[in-house]
């Protein structure tokens, strides 16, 4: 039974967040740089300032890209029907 608390605790710990889950952002710019405080998923509330990388996904082109975690990797892109800011991961 310890055994298994460890690993669940383990496996809790240990996992990647999920970068669609939104949360408040303040303070963050666009791929544009123009400012935005509203809703981002969990990997635009604070991605790198600059990475130098770009990648094209299905929504844009060419975006600026980061690593959010070792395997996902992806641009933040404004919903252009609401307010939130949408992790897209590269194509």
């Amino acid at each position: 039974m310890k055994r298994l608390a460890l690993l669940l605790l383990w496996v809790a710990c240990g996992s990647d967040p999920d970068p669609h889950v939104l949360g408040t952002c303040q303070g963050w710019t666009d791929n544009q740089g123009n400012p935005f405080t509203g809703q981002c998923e969990a990997a635009c509330t604070s991605p790198p300032q600059s990475t130098g990388m770009t990648c094209d996904t299905k929504v844009q082109l060419n975006c600026a890209a980061f690593n959010f975690t070792d395997e996902v990797r992806g641009c933040c892109i404004p919903d252009t029907t609401g307010s939130p800011i949408r992790f897209v991961e590269c194509a």
